[in-house]
């Protein structure tokens, strides 16, 4: 068999490869804010990477061992594989699952900090509101309620 037919499988898994890649990026900064769900959501597309990468590398592997082993040892090394790759997508899965219906907190305390204009950045100048809101003018009591002289 030449290179490039047992090869050709790995072409399959580049878009997963991809997809896990960018959930990881993105799983990543989200920790920050969505806490728990987040990491779950981080450590599942983890699990789902490596069992991408241990497919690939089984189907380049395929040709090799039935050359070296014959029928037996591919069939032996499918179920033992093909078991490692369930309970793998499994957990992967399911970590994904849990991360979105996980409980999220409230903002964290650095978060609420800067939700308070004590965090870094551009502030807005004292005396000023900012755009589309209105000032806020202190309320006059209602007729016949007037403070006395």
């Amino acid at each position: 068999m030449s290179t490039a037919t047992s090869l050709l499988p790995l072409l399959y898994l580049i878009p997963t490869v991809i997809l896990l890649v960018v959930g990881i990026a993105l799983t990543a900064r989200a920790r920050a804010e969505h806490g728990r769900g987040a990491t779950l959501g981080l450590v599942g597309c983890v699990v789902l990477l490596v069992a991408a990468i241990l497919q690939g590398g089984y189907q380049v592997m395929i040709p090799s061992l039935v050359e070296s082993g014959g029928f037996e040892v591919i069939t032996m090394m499918s179920m033992i594989t093909g078991l490692l790759f369930t309970v793998l997508n499994v957990v992967g899965i399911g970590l994904l699952i849990f991360g979105v219906v996980a409980r999220r907190g409230g903002p964290q305390p650095q978060q609420q900090a800067q939700g308070q204009g004590q965090g870094q950045g551009w502030q807005q100048p004292y005396g000023q509101q900012p755009y589309g809101q209105q000032p806020q003018y202190p309320q006059q009591p209602p007729p016949g309620q007037w403070p006395s002289r």
